[in-house]
């Protein structure tokens, strides 16, 4: 795909995009695990590597958990396409935001549209704005034929041709950084992710212990769990990275299956041994060593915070809410209201009423309201 000169809107977006190299550096640091999975995807199928900023495009490479009816995760699928291309979406486990089938789906979608269309960009723009209404704004007109500003005045909203122009505009940034004064992460074995089949449901706090990782970071890779532990329904696998796969399997043999998949953290309360705990846990004390990081004859004080076997009373009927940071969006480059908007499943009236400030020119790093205030 034709790139930094396709047309002047992408470099209006890859200039907003780098306006704070260090800004730019870091989110690209966070999406990259997840990005260098993406990309191998799409090189196995043959696909544009520019394919790999779609996500970017769409949520910075986060997982957003759906908000009402609205789209999910990385890719944003909204759940009619869900249902149709076979994501699960109930109450415990949203397979939009699982990064191995939601990319599979997404994927799947934009060879359907290059298929249908034989235009890299109509497959692009047919995933913002939807297959049927491309074909209506395309009419009789093969796509292949059109230039740039031709395609560019296709009556589609003004966001769906946003969409291909920030597309373009990022892979030219990754193609070439230093003409933007920007530098970019380099994947290694600790960003590189691996699939691992489980042989049963494992909690991912117990999954954080045993691997070594915070465990917001094992989230954000496995999103689709959504009150932590693995739902029978759902797939019984982990992302984590491939540095880490032997010393979590040697760890995982530690715990009996039957204690993979519930737990939960409270404070000790008192100070003695580990070993205590897991008698009158009932584990055994191999066990709840390797699922809290400690000897066997490790010392807990009063304010240790120990995983213990035992599913949390309030997880059974309420899903855990993500992130506190769901009720702010910090502005990023290239938002738009309406993006932004649509993103969280907002209406552009709606976000506008919590935000009466933002008016004008969005600065980057700023705050936009969410939700309102609890009275």
């Amino acid at each position: 795909m034709q790139r930094c000169d396709y047309r002047p809107q992408v470099q209006h977006w890859a200039r907003a995009y780098t306006r704070s190299p260090r800004h730019f550096l870091a989110r690209w640091t966070d999406a990259l695990p997840l990005l260098d999975w993406v990309t191998e995807q799409i090189e196995q199928r043959g696909l544009p590597a520019e394919f790999a900023m779609l996500p970017f495009v769409e949520s910075d490479y986060r997982p957003l958990p759906a908000r009402g009816k609205g789209s999910a995760g990385m890719w944003q699928i909204i759940p009619a396409t869900a249902r149709a291309n076979g994501l699960h979406v109930e109450r415990d486990y949203d397979g939009r935001l699982d990064l191995v089938d939601s990319t599979r789906v997404a994927l799947d979608l934009i060879a359907h549209y290059y298929k249908e269309f034989a235009d890299w960009r109509l497959a692009d723009l047919a995933f913002n704005a939807g297959e049927f209404r491309v074909k209506r704004a395309l009419g009789e007109r093969d796509a292949r034929e059109l230039s740039a500003a031709q395609l560019g005045k296709l009556p589609l909203r003004r966001v769906s041709h946003d969409h291909l122009d920030r597309l373009l505009a990022l892979a030219c940034i990754i193609e070439d950084p230093s003409r933007y004064g920007v530098t970019l992460p380099e994947a290694t074995t600790d960003t590189r992710l691996t699939v691992v089949d489980l042989e049963n449901g494992m909690d991912l706090r117990l999954a954080s212990r045993l691997t070594g990782l915070p465990l917001d970071k094992l989230r954000s890779w496995n999103a689709a769990y959504l009150d932590d532990r693995m739902p029978e329904s759902a797939p019984r696998r982990l992302l984590i990275p491939h540095a880490r796969i032997d010393s979590f399997r040697h760890a995982a043999a530690s715990v009996p299956l039957a204690y993979w998949n519930d737990w939960h953290e409270q404070a000790a309360g008192r100070s003695g041994q580990l070993d205590t705990w897991a008698s009158a846990s009932g584990i055994p004390p191999e066990a709840l060593a390797a699922a809290n990081a400690m000897p066997v004859g490790g010392h807990v004080t009063h304010t240790t915070r120990l995983l213990l076997p035992g599913r949390e009373p309030r997880l059974a009927a309420t899903p855990r809410v993500r992130t506190a940071a769901a009720a702010v969006h910090v502005i990023a480059a290239g938002d738009t209201l309406g993006s932004i908007a649509r993103r969280h499943g907002l209406s552009l009236r709606a976000l506008r009423a919590l935000n009466p400030q933002a008016t004008g020119k969005l600065r980057i790093g700023s705050r936009l309201r969410l939700q309102p205030d609890e009275s």
